[in-house]
């Protein structure tokens, strides 16, 4: 612990002086400035408490943390300097925006994972219909000044657990996204059916040690008419990834990224 707090502190609230091995005389500790940080772990959830005495600059601060791995103890530390201390701000976001951005105006790193469904039967052919999101969601993140996508795409199952899946000292934000898919078999001289695809959008942020939704959005559904009627996998993934590119061109990308800037608030 020492070896994460003691630059954070030195750079930030005040020079310390390490504890000698033979530790302090009661004399001393009655008169000197002390800085006390403590991390306990229970039942998955980890608290970080900061505590001063005689002190000029003051910090008495507690957090939750989502996990007590280095990254994650150095960012909390960095978010109780701030809450104590807001004069330090300018030189901490100088340096250590990319710990939490989320406190800076820095470019957020956001996640991009896909939900899997189990009501839909239909899930295993969708992975086509997912890269065409994929791709897009990318691009509109691109074309946002805050966001960028980071890291592998992941396909998490339900009930979906941000705290495993994500470091939240690194990404700060998480977008979902949730293929909605059904066909129904038409009996017609032109078309062997018809294929429906909708899209179901979630954000969600790190706040104050918790992962909350902050907004959502369903389009519209789009029909596509298909002249086959699909009797292999193969040809069903080609159809609903057809279905996803035309739901695109038609969807409200202003809507979209409304709904991702609620990452921002």
């Amino acid at each position: 612990m020492e070896q994460i707090a003691k630059p954070l502190f030195n750079a930030f609230v005040s020079p310390l002086e390490s504890i000698p091995a033979e530790g302090l005389s009661g004399k001393i500790l009655k008169s000197a400035c002390v800085y006390e940080v403590t991390l306990t772990a229970s039942q998955n959830q980890h608290s970080l408490q900061i505590t001063s005495e005689r002190a000029e600059r003051r910090i008495n601060s507690s957090l939750q943390l989502a996990g007590g791995s280095p990254s994650q103890i150095e960012s909390g530390i960095l978010q109780a300097i701030l809450q104590s201390l807001p004069e330090s701000k300018p030189e901490i976001c100088k340096r250590h925006s990319d710990k939490i951005p989320q406190h800076c105006d820095a470019e957020l790193t956001i996640a991009v994972f896909y939900e899997s469904s189990r009501d839909n039967p239909d899930e295993s052919v969708l992975d086509d219909a997912r890269g065409v999101v994929w791709e897009a969601l990318d691009q509109i993140l691109l074309e946002m000044d805050l966001l960028k996508p980071a890291g592998s795409r992941k396909i998490l199952q339900p009930p979906v657990n941000l705290a495993q899946a994500f470091d939240s000292a690194k990404v700060p934000g998480a977008i979902s996204f949730q293929i909605m898919a059904q066909r129904e078999k038409r009996d017609s001289l032109i078309w062997g059916g018809m294929v429906d695809v909708q899209l179901k959008i979630k954000v969600y942020r790190y706040r104050n040690g918790k992962w909350k939704q902050a907004g959502s959005l369903t389009t519209l559904t789009q029909r596509r008419p298909v002249r086959k009627w699909a009797e292999t996998p193969e040809l069903l993934r080609t159809q609903y990834q057809s279905a996803v590119r035309k739901l695109i061109k038609k969807w409200s990308k202003s809507d979209i990224i409304d709904t991702i800037s609620k990452l921002q608030n």
